[in-house]
């Protein structure tokens, strides 16, 4: 069963799947949210913002002079 939390709890310890250790976690609206360990594994950007980035390289390459 999901645990709820108080309105003042701002952290928990709990299971992170990504680390497979407890880690800290950030309380979001009562509810456990992500995890906030440093050693969490997270990629530096997201896929949207990795596209964005692949279109503007290729944009960079290939510029358009006229």
């Amino acid at each position: 069963m999901p645990e709820h939390f108080t309105r003042n709890t701002l952290e928990c310890t709990a299971w992170c799947a990504k680390c497979q250790r407890d880690t800290q976690h950030r309380v979001d609206g009562g509810r456990r949210g992500p995890c906030i360990d440093p050693k969490h594994p997270v990629p530096e950007f997201s896929k949207a913002q990795m596209t964005r980035r692949e279109k503007l390289a290729e944009e960079k390459r290939n510029s358009r002079l006229f």
